[in-house]
């Protein structure tokens, strides 16, 4: 709601499975993506990505209650931007702009 509010076009999946069937149809500019989720967690969402399509890693944004720390050295050397949860809305929104800019 605050990103949809903010401008931003928004589509969400139930799960990291859906996630994947949503990212073979249709091309996002920004994907948020918690770790923990049903069906396919983040882990595996981000492996399968920097495999078979490492240049949408740099789309990627992930929220977990995990440390920073913690999640950059399960995922070593993968770039996607971390937000810890739990984190302020604005800086959600500055994060999403941020990551679309890089982009450009």
């Amino acid at each position: 709601m605050v990103l949809a509010r903010a401008g931003y076009r928004v589509d969400i999946a139930a799960d990291g499975l859906e996630a994947v069937l949503k990212l073979g149809v249709n091309e996002y500019d920004v994907i948020v993506l918690d770790l923990m989720m049903p069906n396919l967690d983040g882990f595996t969402f981000i492996s399968t990505f920097a495999k078979n399509e490492p240049e949408r890693l740099r789309k990627i944004i992930v929220t977990s209650a995990a440390s920073p720390a913690v999640i950059r050295e399960r995922m070593e050397g993968v770039p996607f931007r971390v937000l810890p949860k739990p984190f302020d809305i604005g800086e959600l929104v500055t994060q999403v702009r941020s990551c679309i800019d890089a982009q450009r």
